[in-house]
């Protein structure tokens, strides 16, 4: 196992600890000596003190909560269709592959043109519809980028929830299925006493891997808005790429991030502790 541990070594703990012990120096890229000065928490308490970092954290709340909700909301509705004798299954079931096989890039570079305030086709058919008075600004009005950017995302990945609990659907003893209807048990009823307690622990694990990934999400965001307008889609990895490569203080996205890593750590106990305490 050593050649294991060493790549383990040189990939991921002296990266996490050199990160953790630059979140308290002053550290900037543009100083040609390299050098670290030690400043304690200093880094932190700026942190903690800038009103852009909690509004960043509140994007990265609601933009990871509503996704990963939705996502598993429409992945479970399409699972359950997928999994029924239907005609054209297969034909399906690749279809619905396709947004996640599109390169995030892609799909960016589709959402400024779809959603496109001038000449979009999202605004034509909805005013063409009469639902919406005029052409709205999906990407530059404040109130609306991180819902539109929200949306997209979820088209973009809730394919993989399909994935995975179609795959946990078909691992259901069908001879339960069927001892249920027997017994007289509705579509409801199999579902809520059969479907999900066989599923819940496969349900935990990809909700909770969707939240870990949609948490450190960055590509559709940075592409469409770059976190504008006025910080309305500026979430906490568009908020260390710019402390870190825009201006330049690697100390002060190092604290970001080690914050970032304590939140996910406390998340996750809590998380597993919570949905598969009976596991």
């Amino acid at each position: 196992i050593t050649p294991s541990l060493i790549v383990i070594v040189a990939i991921m703990i002296y990266p996490l600890i050199n990160v953790i012990y630059l979140s308290f120096t002053k550290s900037f890229l543009t100083d040609p000596t390299g050098s670290y000065k030690f400043v304690g928490i200093k880094n932190y308490i700026l942190l903690f003190h800038n009103p852009v970092f909690w509004v960043a954290l509140k994007n990265t709340l609601t933009y990871v909560g509503g996704t990963v909700f939705l996502e598993f909301i429409l992945g479970f509705a399409v699972a359950l269709l997928l999994n029924q004798q239907i005609k054209y299954r297969t034909t399906l079931r690749g279809l619905f592959m396709l947004p996640w096989i599109t390169p995030s890039v892609v799909v960016a570079l589709l959402t400024m043109w779809v959603f496109n305030s001038n000449f979009g086709v999202v605004n034509y058919i909805l005013k063409s519809l009469r639902i919406i008075p005029h052409f709205l600004g999906w990407l530059k009005d404040p109130s609306l980028a991180l819902f539109t950017i929200l949306i997209v995302t979820v088209w973009k990945m809730f394919p993989f929830m399909v994935v995975v609990l179609l795959a946990g659907l078909q691992t259901i003893p069908e001879e339960q299925i069927e001892a249920a209807k027997v017994d007289g048990g509705n579509s409801l009823q199999r579902f809520f006493y059969i479907t999900l307690p066989h599923m819940r622990e496969l349900i935990m694990i990809v909700t909770l891997l969707e939240f870990i990934w949609m948490f450190q999400y960055i590509t559709i965001i940075w592409t469409t808005t770059k976190g504008g307008p006025i910080y309305a889609t500026t979430t906490l990895p568009v908020l260390i790429y710019r402390s870190a490569f825009k201006d330049y203080n690697m100390g002060y996205a190092a604290a970001i991030g080690v914050f970032w890593l304590s939140f996910l750590l406390l998340f996750s106990v809590f998380y597993v502790k919570v949905v598969g305490e009976k596991e």
